[in-house]
């Protein structure tokens, strides 16, 4: 198993960097430590990690402008989120940016290790084949009733990933690893596979049956004047007409 990859963007403390280090040794983690957000966001774009510990305060861009920008270039391969947060309004803003957990700052050692084991259980949960297995076949229903044909790669991909999302909703904090990594090891195939093919599987339906119609299927959660939805919104237009029918 390869190692957890980690981001800590930090402001510079030799506390925090002793405790980084710790946590890598004791997690058998590839921890990479930056001080200034314009940092973490290059870095971030540069190895696509796993696990992401952001301070709010720091130079140049704040904790919470990183995870605007990461999100803004990874898209579903943005990695779980630790925001450390002093303020009432910092914890707030990454509450509203969904991040998974917010830790307290100063940093406390046990509270960051334990919120990052956390993180690294979720990483290795695998996906419950036949729990699912119900929920996928009306995500079968719902596609061919979208006009997406079945013969298309990404159908089968895009019916396990609205079935993975309708089982549980942070998944879709976290595609790239909840969702494209279990189908990609279920297939033998890459993540990146798995998410190239969903994307030609909704343009082509997009293409081929135009907006109106995936409108109709969703009613007023899609608009058809923004043309193509994301594989994202997808999969949790998707999950949510399971959680509808159920």
């Amino acid at each position: 198993m390869k190692p957890v990859s980690i981001i800590f963007a930090v402001r510079e403390s030799g506390v925090i960097t002793e405790m980084a280090r710790e946590i890598e040794s004791e997690m058998l983690s590839d921890v990479r430590i930056v001080y200034t957000g314009q940092n973490a966001v290059s870095l971030g774009r540069e190895i696509e990690p796993d696990i992401l510990v952001v301070d709010a305060i720091l130079p140049y861009i704040d904790g919470l402008g990183v995870v605007d920008e990461l999100r803004a270039a990874l898209h579903e391969r943005m990695p779980y989120v630790i925001g450390g947060s002093m303020m009432p309004f910092a914890a707030e803003g990454f509450g509203r940016r969904g991040v998974s957990e917010i830790v307290h700052v100063p940093w406390r050692k046990d509270e960051l290790k334990a919120a990052i084991a956390r993180q690294i259980e979720k990483l290795n949960v695998s996906a419950d084949w036949e729990r699912y297995e119900g929920a996928f076949e009306h995500a079968c229903r719902l596609l061919r009733l979208l006009g997406m044909r079945d013969t298309l790669s990404g159908f089968t991909y895009l019916a396990w990933a609205g079935a993975l999302a309708y089982g549980g909703q942070d998944k879709l904090y976290a595609v790239g690893r909840q969702i494209y990594e279990p189908i990609a090891v279920r297939y033998n195939t890459t993540p990146q596979n798995v998410e190239r093919l969903i994307r030609h599987a909704v343009e082509r339906t997009m293409d081929s049956v135009g907006a109106s119609s995936v409108y109709g299927v969703f009613g007023n959660t899609l608009d058809p004047a923004r043309g193509k939805p994301t594989n994202a919104q997808m999969i949790g237009l998707l999950a949510q007409q399971l959680r509808v029918a159920r």
